[in-house]
């Protein structure tokens, strides 16, 4: 009887895991769509500025001819379309995160509307169980469940982890797009610089654009797996460097775009990148070494509740 309880307040507490999960992930997204939802009224603004800056160094306005007197307007110029562009990247990736983000949030309460009882079956299965270790009040029967316990907390514990290794790869595998694009670039972009022409010039911008690309995918996943970080219990000795996730797209295009053309800024942004996926790549190796140690723990486990069963009169 206590076996098959214990086998129903196992599979409840799971979905209460999952529940919990998407309250966090409801509150986390609505968290990150309001900071996405300021930032883009600032990226607006400073578009808008850009933009005019632009503007007005084409036009014939008294900045413009000052320029041209001292025979720099065109380098003015395009200064400030390069510095137009990165604002406009910038925009762009906020407005498409803002429409992944909202998307989510639809997702997450539709998800919870389907764990609405779930509260009151576990308390009802906990009550149960309260009344079956009163009528057996052996030392025995506490241990038994004891370890029943730890067990189903074992095996909730491993799909913690086993979400977050998942989440991580899909983020590492994302990121390897990126610095193939940004390596395929670098590759044209030495070309260009030993007169590959108009070809190797397309062909390097196409690859940058590529790989802004999936960096806007790539960006969404890291989210994912910091979210999925935050419901790992790992040991206090274990440094996690996650918080450049936040801003791996906005140095990204601030050092890359502003000034596109430049080999060495296509070197600088591959650098970046690669910090980011060592740092992917480390923690997905911490949490291999946590889930070996769970998935230890849990075989002792099952082999003590094993010998109690055994040994029980």
């Amino acid at each position: 009887m206590i076996e098959e309880l214990n086998k129903k307040i196992s599979d409840v507490k799971e979905k209460l895991r999952t529940k919990q999960k998407f309250e966090s992930a409801l509150e986390q997204t609505r968290e990150a769509l309001k900071k996405q939802e300021i930032r883009k009224n600032e990226l607006y603004n400073i578009l808008n500025n850009e933009e005019k800056d632009v503007k007005n160094l084409e036009s014939l306005s008294i900045m413009g001819l000052f320029y041209s007197i001292l025979g720099s307007k065109e380098q003015q110029i395009e200064k400030e379309r390069q510095e137009y562009l990165a604002a406009k990247l910038n925009y762009d990736e906020c407005c498409s995160t803002i429409s992944i983000l909202e998307r989510e949030l639809c997702s997450y309460e539709e998800e919870l509307k389907k764990y609405s009882t779930l509260n009151l079956e576990y308390q009802s299965l906990m009550k149960q169980k309260e009344r079956l270790i009163l009528i057996d009040n052996s030392i025995v029967s506490h241990k038994l469940i004891s370890l029943m316990d730890k067990e189903s907390d074992l095996r909730l514990g491993i799909g913690e982890v086993r979400e977050a290794i998942k989440a991580g790869e899909n983020a590492q595998d994302a990121l390897k797009n990126v610095l193939k694009s940004l390596e395929s670039a670098q590759g044209w972009g030495q070309w260009d610089i030993v007169g590959g022409g108009f070809l190797a010039t397309t062909a390097k911008h196409s690859k940058i654009d590529e790989a802004k690309d999936y960096l806007y995918y790539a960006q969404e996943l890291l989210r994912i797996f910091k979210r999925e970080l935050s419901d790992v219990d790992l040991p206090n000795n274990i440094e996690i460097n996650i918080g450049s996730f936040e801003t791996f797209a906005d140095y990204f295009f601030d050092g890359l775009i502003s000034d596109w053309i430049v080999q060495s800024k296509i070197k600088d942004s591959l650098g970046k990148v690669y910090i980011i996926y060592d740092n992917v790549k480390d923690i997905i190796n911490k949490l291999d070494i946590k889930h070996n140690d769970l998935v230890k723990e849990l075989t002792l486990t099952g082999e003590k509740i094993k010998l109690f069963i055994e040994k029980a009169n």
